[in-house]
């Protein structure tokens, strides 16, 4: 008699394991057509603009045929705290430079169109390493990204490099 007990105790586990398992499926089963993107503004992000479409990848780190002197170029923005946008950039080269510049700006999404926000320049001589640091104030509820110029000149041959960084919502 005991054994039975064990065997109908088996056979039931084994039936709620089944069940248990099959619960994500049918929760995950469609119930009319799939959910596309609204074009509307995302109240819950408070961005004030649709989003940017994406932008294409820009590689960072190039081979020398590929970019003579400059092995990387590359921007970015990033929260400060409350409404301050840090922006950094930074070129680096093989070989020191006569000298290395970056021209950059902070551009804003309108909702239609990237727009100049704020823009820096900087530069060194006689280094491999250029870093420039922006702190700027922006306005909420829109979205943010870098363009970054970066030049390198070795005395003879100048060697130029853009970059776009990724957008950032403030």
């Amino acid at each position: 008699m005991r054994k039975m007990k064990t065997k109908s105790a088996g056979s039931i586990l084994k039936i709620m394991l089944v069940a248990l398992l099959m619960v994500p499926t049918i929760l995950a089963l469609p119930t009319s057509e799939p959910a596309v993107a609204s074009p509307m503004i995302n109240v819950s992000s408070g961005a004030l603009t649709p989003p940017p479409p994406p932008e294409p990848f820009i590689h960072s780190l190039a081979t020398i045929s590929e970019r003579g002197h400059i092995y990387q170029a590359v921007g970015a923005v990033i929260p400060g705290g409350g409404l301050s946008a840090i922006v950094n950039t930074k070129t680096t080269t093989y070989t020191a430079m006569k000298t290395l510049s970056v021209d950059y700006r902070l551009e804003r999404w309108t909702g239609t169109a990237w727009v100049t926000f704020k823009t820096n320049s900087n530069n060194a001589t006689n280094t491999n390493l250029l870093n420039a640091t922006s702190d700027w104030t922006v306005m909420p509820g829109y979205y943010y990204r870098v363009t970054s110029i970066h030049t390198a000149y070795d005395g003879s041959t100048t060697d130029t490099s853009k970059h776009v960084s990724g957008t950032v919502l403030f």
